[in-house]
């Protein structure tokens, strides 16, 4: 349900003129409850425009236990490693669904062929642990306000129900993406659609979804200055974005800077990014509601189709390029910073938290297939450094990892080493953040071995490693 919102000084922000007339003629009156529930569902908060705060602040289902003699007396979740991942995504030539099917009895890690899974988090002292948050369902998948203790990378993206969590707190800066192997072609109109919840307890926790071309893709992008974290937003893109106030908003960006309108505050096109979807529907974490995208290389339409309400409606300066993929993304900025002075979610909270996200019902149409590897290991380090593909490297094919340390080096099949190749940024990565990198690794490879130099404050490590070549597997 919800949109994105831009939170640069220069965001290009889409708006529609036709949700305020929706408004202004009663149509939208009233609280909406379409969308499904949870027996089955359950949702998520929503991000804020605060995302521009001060830098300071700067699938598969597994077999888990629940111990019920915890110190506390609270039963305690006790993870298993991930199975194999089965892809669980179907749908007909040119469109790609993903239902995230599957009940396990207790929140189960989930990982599909299908999707590539980054999660990230920049405090020093949550690189291998994350920092705690009570993610939502219970230990037994019992549906919110029942939470469960969660601390793991693995446990960050999970399955209840037949849907899919989110779940990250990040008190520096903490963001995931979602990746699905399809490229949306909008030379005509591609559709993305998706269920996510929209109880929200900070509004500085949001999600957002990216749409890139391949070859500028960025494994971190993020649309916030450099003191926060990451090194910005890719070359080319179009952002959709949940804003503060439960409202959409839209950047299209190009050479790396927004596309800027005139005669609008902040340079913006005219629109309506004032209505916060709370005004038409009671925000609820057990059910999830549809967001539609609707995108052509002139228009862009976005909204909430089962209640006819469309922040976006616009025509736009025409994109040269048109296909690109598509990153679900997920962002916790210190949460509980500022509750209910500047950190106000609607409707209004007594305590600000890190949120979790419901997802359900990805539905992407027309879509052209890329081909995604997975490795053997979430991260290499000095002392592990060396991952297993899970199959040969096809044909044109590029290694696409997030890394932070010095003088990062690569060899494949033990071969010579080669300097890391980081993504086009808008400007040079600082020491403390983590970077993208997109190498071009040779067809066959099977092991990848990666070295480098420590960082000031920790080793070097990479993590989150997949090889993507543009052809269909």
């Amino acid at each position: 349900m919800a949109s994105v919102g831009g939170q640069h000084a220069k965001t290009w922000i889409v708006g529609a003129i036709a949700a305020l007339t929706l408004l202004g003629s009663g149509v939208l009156i009233g609280v909406g409850v379409a969308g499904s529930t949870d027996e089955a569902v359950d949702e998520v908060d929503e991000p804020t425009d605060d995302s521009t705060a001060d830098a300071d602040d700067a699938a598969t289902e597994q077999s888990s236990d629940v111990d019920p003699t915890a110190d506390d007396g609270a039963p305690v979740t006790v993870w298993s490693d991930p199975p194999a991942t089965t892809p669980t995504a179907t749908g007909d030539a040119g469109t790609f669904v993903e239902t995230f099917t599957g009940s396990p009895a207790v929140p189960t890690p989930w990982a599909s062929a299908d999707w590539d899974i980054t999660i990230h988090s920049r405090d020093v002292e949550s690189l291998d642990v994350l920092d705690p948050m009570q993610a939502a369902h219970g230990p037994d998948c019992s549906p919110p306000d029942a939470t469960h203790l969660s601390t793991e990378y693995a446990t960050a993206v999970y399955q209840c129900k037949d849907h899919l969590m989110t779940a990250i707190n990040g008190p520096d800066y903490a963001m995931i993406y979602l990746t699905p192997d399809q490229m949306i072609d909008f030379s005509d109109e591609a559709v993305i659609r998706f269920d996510v919840s929209t109880h929200r307890d900070s509004v500085r926790d949001w999600w957002d979804v990216w749409i890139t071309p391949y070859d500028d893709n960025l494994q971190l992008p993020l649309d916030l200055g450099s003191e926060v974290d990451a090194t910005g937003p890719p070359r080319r893109s179009v952002q959709v974005m949940l804003g503060t106030e439960n409202q959409v908003k839209a950047t299209i960006r190009d050479e790396f800077e927004p596309v800027l309108f005139p005669n609008w505050p902040e340079d913006v096109v005219t629109g309506d990014v004032f209505t916060g979807w709370e005004t038409f529907l009671e925000p609820d974490a057990r059910r999830r509601d549809t967001v539609e995208i609707r995108l052509s290389p002139t228009h862009l339409k976005v909204g909430m189709p089962d209640y006819d309400f469309w922040w976006i409606d616009s025509d736009i300066p025409e994109i040269e390029w048109t296909s690109g993929v598509v990153q679900f993304g997920h962002h916790s900025y210190n949460p509980s910073k500022d509750c209910n002075t500047t950190n106000n979610p609607r409707p209004a909270v007594a305590e600000c938290l890190p949120n979790t996200w419901h997802w359900d019902n990805v539905q992407m149409s027309p879509t052209v297939p890329f081909t995604v590897v997975h490795s053997s290991a979430r991260q290499a380090t000095s002392d592990a450094p060396t991952m297993t593909l899970d199959a040969p490297a096809p044909a044109d094919a590029h290694l696409r990892f997030a890394g932070i340390g010095l003088d990062l080096e690569v060899r494949f099949d033990g071969g010579d080493w080669q300097p890391a190749q980081l993504q086009a940024t808008v400007r040079e990565t600082k020491e403390e953040h983590f970077a993208s990198y997109w190498h071009p690794i040779p067809e066959g490879t099977t092991t990848v071995e990666f070295r480098g130099d420590d960082w000031w404050a920790d080793r070097w490590r990479v993590r989150d490693v997949t090889v993507w070549s543009p052809h269909s597997p």
